[in-house]
């Protein structure tokens, strides 16, 4: 029986052996690592039907139809985004003001690996820290092992090919937490995507790291929206993949002046409205005793849900998924926080500013710092609502759990770890990609003409006071 020391031992030497490809990949320049980085996208691409299934077959979680999609997406749009960005040696040059910067890497990556996006996180995670010319050894969760290895030795096998160094791509297997902390200790770097305790652990690991935050995506319907497009983006979002996806629309919070027209398109489309007592069916088997949704339910589509809560179906029109009128927010609320799963809390609110209260109340429940999303046809009530949203990318008239992560229709940067700030207790807000995992060296030249200062504060005009 392998024993702990032992495991040690094994992350000892593939540690060694991330060292030894780090070397090598130093030496790399831009053309070479750029190509690299093009067919580990090309490989996931091309075997994005074969790994959505095995995602599924081992998971219980999602769809095959859906990761199919994702695993495609995120193959293209990730590479694209990459594919011009300067990550070896100069990236920036300002002859006039004497400054360049130069780009090193930032040594051996441990990226921790969430069961419910083990293709596409693992692709990412390859790519950031290729290009990037470091060594990644991945973390992947349990229930997702194998097709996380799976992924792994495909990419590998594609960069092998290219010139990419032997072990710059590993994977940690049979690895339990403690394993997993010991990683992280003796990594240079963490990339850490899953639960909170994971991302707590990498924090405290005392290396740098880049976390992400809870889901708990509060979505608003504006007065101005058209309610048809809008309740077509948010189910089609909600029950994209079985619901898995963090930034996935969690409450719908709309004003009483539209909330009849929101509920019957809702209803229109697929959606079940549930009755006082089919709501508390459905949440004695969505939510454990400690509040938490069941393993059982996660990724689960509604035709299953129904069937584990004994609520009868009907058949026309197709139940897509399950919309829970909702009256307030904390843990005696179960349905106010994340369910991943084709649930969604429906709050009324008598006007539009109330409906932003209520969307910051579930931000500050669950979610911090993540993500909020907005529909209307009034570009001032956008900008209102972000400004008093604490949440890290808001969106306008999309669907959030598909476009939160960078997507064709908007100019985020494509990604699958999605950072939340201080809010969520992470280190940046932005979506993590390649330019977080470089050290940035500044070369200061000399300048001809210094910069005089000692006027500065003279005759320096009073303030205007509004």
């Amino acid at each position: 029986m392998e024993t702990l020391t032992d495991f040690k031992e094994e992350i000892g030497i593939v540690l060694d052996k991330a060292s030894k490809a780090l070397k090598q990949l130093e030496t790399f320049d831009q053309v070479k690592v750029d190509r690299i980085v093009k067919v580990l996208a090309k490989v996931v691409h091309e075997n994005a039907k074969m790994l959505a299934k095995e995602a599924v077959d081992e998971t219980g979680m999602g769809n095959v139809p859906d990761k199919i999609i994702k695993n495609k997406t995120k193959a293209e749009l990730i590479y694209h985004d990459l594919r011009y960005e300067k990550t070896v040696g100069i990236i920036e040059d300002y002859p006039v003001q004497g400054l360049m910067t130069i780009a090193e890497p930032v040594g051996i990556v441990a990226a921790i690996v969430p069961c419910t996006n083990p293709i596409v996180t693992a692709m990412s995670n390859a790519m950031f820290c290729i290009k990037t010319r470091n060594p990644v050894i991945i973390a992947p969760h349990p229930r997702a092992k194998y097709v996380t290895e799976h992924t792994v030795n495909l990419m590998n096998e594609a960069a092998y090919k290219e010139g990419m160094p032997r072990n710059a791509i590993q994977i940690l297997m049979d690895a339990d937490k403690s394993d997993i902390q010991t990683l992280m200790h003796e990594s240079n770097y963490i990339l850490a995507t899953g639960g909170s305790s994971m991302v707590k652990a990498a924090y405290s690991s005392g290396k740098p790291s880049l976390g992400v935050g809870a889901g708990n995506v509060p979505c608003v319907i504006h007065s101005t929206a058209d309610i048809e497009k809008s309740v077509t983006d948010i189910i089609s979002s909600k029950i994209f993949d079985n619901g898995l996806i963090c930034a996935s629309e969690q409450a719908v919070i709309v004003s009483q002046d539209i909330s009849s027209a929101v509920w019957d398109e809702f209803k229109k489309q697929g959606g079940f409205v549930t009755s006082v007592p089919e709501k508390l069916k459905l949440q004695n088997a969505v939510f454990g005793e400690n509040g938490h949704v069941l393993p059982n339910v996660i990724g689960q589509n509604a035709k299953t849900i129904a069937s584990l809560a004994g609520l009868t179906l009907p058949k026309k029109p197709e139940i897509k998924l399950f919309l829970v009128p909702s009256e307030g927010v904390g843990p005696e609320y179960p349905f106010s926080g994340e369910k991943m799963s084709p649930i969604l809390a429906f709050f009324i609110t008598p006007d539009f500013d109330t409906s932003i209260e209520f969307a910051q109340k579930i931000l500050n429940y669950q979610g911090a710092g993540h993500t909020a999303a907005i529909h209307t046809n009034d570009r001032q009530s956008a900008i209102d609502f972000a400004m008093r949203m604490k949440a890290s990318r808001i969106l306008v008239n999309q669907p959030s759990a598909t476009s939160s992560g960078g997507a064709r229709h908007n100019r985020l940067t494509p990604t699958t770890t999605l950072g939340c700030g201080s809010w969520g207790g992470n280190i940046t807000s932005d979506n993590i990609s390649a330019q977080h995992l470089i050290n940035k060296k500044r070369l200061a030249f000399r300048v001809r003409v210094p910069l005089e200062t000692g006027h500065l504060f003279k005759d320096e005009p009073e303030p205007v006071l509004r």
